[in-house]
């Protein structure tokens, strides 16, 4: 029998046949000889290839510029990856897209190029695993010696550390450098897999880069060579993420740096990405150097000739109000909607008609940017009053705005009420929103700017004086319309300034609410709104927002990226640095980092400020996580700063409960019965401020949470079992059922069993973050658990919804959280199958359109397909359903919703997405059983104080039960297995064991394991 050996040049050339080639492959892995000859023969095959190809140019057929759907040039050097940075140009009247020529099968010359480049992977498999053995100089890359660099990032590769100049071009075409394929499969044969990626990122063809990066192993030229890639593919919140991880193992690597300051660049944080440059500059590198500081500077004088220009835009407004000094028309052209506020400022406090008239040319310029002549027919009223009675109460006006003069309480109060009995109207309208009493007197603020003559001038103020009175009784759900109805209005009249304004507010309303993807979204275009007039106030309110979005988002690179903004906005201001360190001190400790958040909180103390919720909930994290490696005098210097922090006004009585809280959470571990008294006494406060209250709310879950986890410290597992089902408003069952809490570094199972004794497993070092990874049941708790037919899962927010939490051949449900639910009927209601399926969705997600529904639909069903399955039909039609099957795509992290929702027909407004959103306010009467046949459909918001799902929303609105995958769907198999899970539930199986019997049974034939993520929800 011939050795395996010789069906080498075979394999290469692509003449063995499938199995034999798949055997040779196995063979190749282990057999050094071939491994050895590999190389010389994938050579051999490409020169084959080159000769081919040769002939074949000289013949009347060839075509310029095709080689393997590439431009190689026809000057291409023998051994070049990559020629000089050249536009490739399609030539005229072909497709600018590159197409690969078709291959005959008979031409073996080309089957032997397409060969050795198969070889040529296989090869670069074997490097993974066992590297190549070459000298540097070996490694070098071939385009190395290019004279400009292709991208404006640093690649990684040991071939390319010294400096070029880019090799940007001007024109419209996309500069890509040109690639040639048979280098490319010659670097692939030495095994250099980073060579191959490098060569790809080069050429600028991410897509195919990314994925080879990803099977290096992991070092911080490999993660900046990722991270690059993640840019070019218009990614750079995750190339954030990738240089950290690079940084954490090379903090100064020059290479990281460079690019993160390209990062924050394209997120638009000019100063933060200036500082990351200048950095650069540090390193004193030859030619890096000289342009990291050209780029630091270029990026900082950019920036602050926009806070110069909003600073010298205030001050010119100030003069005007105060003392009548002419607006620039300049800068009334470049932000109309400033100059019109303090115009209208200066309206009201003008102390004569002479100084009204004077007003006239600024009016006319702001009329003419808006189209109108709303402000010239407002300094035609004003100049019409009689300022005998008008002056004195401008003065005051004056006065306030100037803060010479500060009206509080009762002397605010009689102002307002001497400006009701003059008469002057337009005063009072301006009074009321210069001493921001806005939410006092919303009914008579919306008659004054009925009144005002320019009522969409005054919509924003008005919504935000709604708003403020909506939050103030609780009502966040007027709250939030009231802004967005103010935004539309505002948006129609084009008064940006007045939008960015309104967009901040609503942001930070979804951030208080836990809303992180919608206030990130409005935020970062109020931003880029903001920076497009020089609104350097707003700007610094927005990154604000930011910060706080990226963190509940669990992003902490775009947290940290943001908090470098923010603080290089005002630098040298103490208080801000104060709040910068505790920010990324308690992004620290959601990494379980204590000894970064010490240091961080260490630079914190340097600036002494006022104490803030955000320092005492780090500080009492730390004093936990640090145990007693903690000096008493710590403890003594955070109870104090809680004690100053108690005395400050602003607080509101939600904010008051949440110190209460951060006190008894430290108070805990060192007096355990002090700290368990003020946690009582915080739940008793919340417990009827918490429907209308969200810090009443939060405070109320952690408190729960403190108290749950020191019971199971103290393995009082009945107390645990009971005070976490009173904070998820359920009552736990007796037996069968497992308990699960946790946060941070701390996990507690607690189990009843069949007979309802009970056990329970604490942990309290937990080394990775519960958001990444939650520990295996334990098995004793397993075994106390075996006996059960079912066993419902009692747990906190966070956890719910985890898949796999109990073997698959285990009958198991989690029950949802209770409070707002809609009781299931008293009488059975009429049976209603829907069925939506085959939908539509809107061109631009790209999605692959699902195979048609392949069910039996029987009489009485409702079968919703097509353009019919918009949302709101949807809704509709669920409302008396006993039976509720979706077919659609599933999407999660897309911006809509925090949690995932499913991808249902646009209506005529282009709404296409049904979230857990959409369900509050909707009951469904039928206590349906409900199929989510859709991808991600289980994966909800990370939120500690209230589970925010699609299945806990169903369930919420009176679903009696929910099914939903956890992972991706195979669309081929989803409509088979929920059919048969769907006639288990209509035998009258209970959901869990329904679940479990289909799975087994769809296993057992050796089906796909998708199923296996699948939760049920009762």
């Amino acid at each position: 029998m011939s050795s395996p050996c010789e069906q080498l040049a075979a394999f290469v050339d692509g003449e063995l046949p499938l199995d034999d080639t798949e055997a040779f492959r196995v063979h190749l892995v282990d057999c050094e000889s071939c491994q050895a000859d590999l190389e010389d023969q994938v050579q051999a095959s490409l020169a084959v290839q080159a000769a081919a190809e040769a002939r074949a140019a000289s013949g009347p057929e060839a075509r310029p510029g095709d080689s393997f759907g590439w431009s190689p040039g026809a000057e291409a050097r023998s051994g070049e990856v990559l020629g000089a940075v050249r536009p490739v140009a399609p030539p005229p009247g072909r497709s600018e897209r590159p197409r690969s020529r078709p291959t005959p099968a008979w031409d073996r010359r080309r089957v032997a190029g397409f060969a050795a480049a198969a070889a040529a992977v296989v090869l670069a498999v074997l490097a993974v695993v066992r590297p190549w053995r070459e000298s540097g100089t070996e490694r070098e890359l071939p385009f190395a010696v290019a004279s400009a660099r292709p991208l404006e990032g640093r690649l990684s590769h040991p071939g390319l550390a010294d400096y070029r100049a880019q090799g940007t071009m001007r024109g419209g075409a996309d500069g890509r450098p040109e690639l040639n394929l048979p280098a490319l499969a010659a670097l692939e044969a030495k095994g250099d897999l980073h060579g191959v990626a490098t060569a790809w990122l080069a050429a600028r063809d991410f897509a195919r880069a990314a994925p080879i990066l990803e099977r290096l192993p992991s070092s911080p030229a490999v993660l900046g060579d990722r991270a690059l890639a993640a840019l070019g593919q218009g990614q750079p919140e995750r190339a954030l993420g990738l240089l950290e991880a690079g940084l954490e193992a090379a903090p100064d690597d020059a290479r990281l740096h460079w690019n993160r300051g390209l990062a924050l660049q394209a997120l638009s944080l000019e100063l933060a990405a200036a500082a990351e440059f200048q950095r650069v500059a540090q390193a004193k590198e030859p030619g890096w150097s000289a342009e990291a500081t050209e780029r630091a500077d270029g990026l900082r004088q950019g920036a602050l000739a926009r806070r110069d220009s909003w600073q010298a835009m205030n001050t010119a407004g100030m003069a005007l109000a105060l003392e009548g000094t002419p607006y620039p028309a300049p800068m009334a052209r470049r932000n109309p909607d400033l100059a019109r506020l303090y115009l209208y400022h200066a309206l009201r406090a003008a102390p004569s008609v002479a100084r009204v008239r004077a007003l006239a040319p600024l009016a006319d310029v702001l009329d003419d940017a808006s189209r109108t002549k709303t402000a010239s027919a407002y300094v035609a009223r004003v100049a019409a009053a009689d300022f005998g009675k008008r002056g004195p109460l401008a003065d005051t006006y004056r006065e306030v705005l100037a803060g010479t003069r500060t009206l509080v309480g009762a002397e605010a109060d009689a102002f307002l009420a001497k400006l009701r009995r003059s008469g002057e109207r337009d005063l009072l309208l301006g009074a009321v929103l210069l001493l921001r009493q806005e939410d006092r007197f919303v009914e008579e603020l919306a008659t004054l700017v009925r009144q005002s003559g320019e009522p969409a001038w005054y919509e924003a103020p008005l919504a935000r004086g709604r708003a403020q009175a909506a939050l103030a009784r609780g009502d966040t759900q007027t709250a939030e319309k009231s802004l967005q109805e103010g935004l539309a209005s505002c948006r129609s009249a084009g008064f940006q300034y007045r939008c960015v304004d309104l967009q901040q507010h609503l942001s930070a309303l979804y951030n208080r609410l836990d809303r992180r993807k919608e206030a990130q979204k409005l935020a970062r275009s109020a931003l880029e709104e903001a920076f497009r007039t020089d609104s350097w106030f707003q700007e610094e309110v927005l990154l604000s927002d930011l910060v706080t979005s990226a963190r509940l988002s669990h992003a902490p690179a775009l947290a940290r990226a943001y908090l470098d903004e923010y603080v290089q906005h005002a630098p040298e201001d103490c208080a801000r640095r104060s709040e910068y360190h505790h920010a990324r001190a308690l992004l620290a400790v959601e990494d379980l980092d204590a000894k970064a958040a010490r240091r961080e909180v260490q630079d914190a103390l340097g600036c002494p400020t006022a104490p803030t919720l955000l320092e005492i909930a780090v500080a009492g994290d730390l004093l936990r996580l640090e145990g007693t490696a903690v000096p008493g005098r710590e403890l003594d210097r955070v109870r104090e700063r809680i004690r100053v922090l108690r005395e400050d006004p602003s607080l509101t009585a939600g904010d008051q409960l949440l110190v209460n809280h951060l006190e008894g959470r430290i108070l805990i571990e060192r007096d355990p019965e002090a700290g368990q008294k003020l946690l009582r006494g915080v739940i008793a406060g919340s417990a009827l401020r918490r429907s209308t209250d969200i810090e009443a709310r939060k405070a109320w879950a952690h408190s729960h949470h403190v108290l749950v986890m020191d019971a199971g410290r103290s393995k009082e597992w009945g107390p645990a079992v009971e005070l976490l089902a009173e904070e998820v408003d359920r009552t736990a069952p007796t037996s069968c059922l497992l308990a699960l809490a946790g946060q941070d570094e701390r996990l507690l199972f607690v189990a009843r069993g069949p007979t309802g004794a009970s056990d329970g497993v604490y942990l309290h070092a937990l080394k990775r973050p519960l958001r990444e990874r939650v520990p295996a049941v334990p098995e004793r708790i397993l075994q106390l658990l075996s006996g059960c037919d079912a066993v419902r899962v009692l747990a906190e927010p966070i956890l719910q919804g985890r898949p796999g939490l109990l073997p698959a051949d285990r009958a198991w449900s989690y029950l949802a959280p209770g409070g707002h639910r809609v009781e299931a009927p008293a009488v059975a209601p009429t049976s209603k199958r829907l069925v939506v399926s085959d939908v539509e969705p809107p061109a631009a997600l790209s999605l692959p359109r699902l195979m048609p529904w392949k069910g039996v639909a029987a009489p009485g069903d409702v079968h919703l397909r097509g353009r019919a399955a918009t949302p709101d039909a949807v809704l509709a039609e669920m409302e008396d359903a006993t039976e509720v099957e979706l077919h659609t795509h599933g999407l999660s992290g897309a911006g809509l919703s925090d949690a995932a929702f499913l991808v249902l027909s646009p209506d005529t407004a282009g709404r296409y997405a049904l979230t857990a959103e959409d369900l509050e306010g909707h009951t469904l009467r039928g206590a349906p059983v409900v199929l989510l046949a859709a991808c991600d459909a289980n994966v909800g918001a990370w939120r500690y104080h209230a589970v925010w799902s699609l299945p806990s929303a169903l369930i919420q609105a009176g679903a009696r039960a929910v099914v939903a995958p956890s992972t991706e769907v195979p669309d081929v198999e989803a409509g088979a297995f929920f059919q048969r899970l769907l006639e288990s539930l209509r035998r009258g199986e209970p959901p869990a064991q329904a679940l479990r019997d289909t799975r087994e049974r769809w296993l057992q034939q050796g089906r796909a394991t998708w199923v296996q993520d699948l939760v049920a929800f009762e």
